[in-house]
């Protein structure tokens, strides 16, 4: 268990980056493409890590006006 509490410690900005790439990749592709197919696919992963892994109290659904 300590050795994957040390890598992680280790390996946080490699971690950090890859999330960071999944999530641009995942909102890009849903904002340029043209058909609703490929947007219900990505969507529930960007609003997961949206909510979940981002350091973001609201998240996207409960942004204050």
């Amino acid at each position: 268990m300590f050795e994957l509490i040390k890598w992680f410690q280790q390996h946080w900005a490699e971690i950090l980056q890859a999330i960071a790439a999944v999530v641009g990749t995942a909102s890009i592709i849903v904002r340029l493409t043209p058909t609703l197919k490929d947007d219900n696919l990505l969507l529930p992963i960007v609003r997961f890590i949206g909510k979940y892994v981002a350091l973001d109290k609201y998240g996207p659904e409960n942004r204050p006006n």
